[in-house]
């Protein structure tokens, strides 16, 4: 038996590589794989995507499109990673947005607030008798 991090790792790029080669779906938009988490049984295989909005739209509404395409091919995904895979049972797989990158921008946007105050803010002249 393979390691939870290998196997993840390897159920990560077919994935990608399926959705990119073999899905169709209008719905599906330019979608990323970004990770797959399995549980410890191995039964359930958390998939998270981020996908670009198109023309500027509402990333939530996107990432719930993309959600449902997701779910309508994971009985193809799941047929062809038994395929390709030798396991005795194929995960389930569930998607999920990657919200990931939103929260480090807002960490980013948050963090040069932070410093422009502190640059906004007159010198302490206590700190600078040291």
């Amino acid at each position: 038996m393979q390691r939870p991090e290998r196997l993840e790792d390897q159920v990560h790029f077919l994935l990608s590589t399926l959705v990119q080669r073999e899905l169709r779906d209008p719905e599906l938009g330019f979608v990323t794989l970004t990770a797959v988490r399995l549980s410890p049984d191995r039964s359930v295989a958390k998939v998270y995507f981020t996908v670009l909005p198109a023309n500027g739209g509402d990333q939530e509404a996107q990432d719930l499109l993309t959600r449902k395409a997701l779910g309508r091919a994971a009985g193809f995904l799941r047929s062809q990673l038994a395929n390709r895979l030798k396991m005795r049972r194929v995960p389930e797989l569930r998607f999920f947005p990657d919200g990931t990158l939103e929260d480090g921008n807002h960490m980013e946007t948050l963090l040069a607030e932070i410093e422009k105050e502190r640059a906004a803010r007159p010198a302490d002249p206590a700190s600078e008798e040291g």
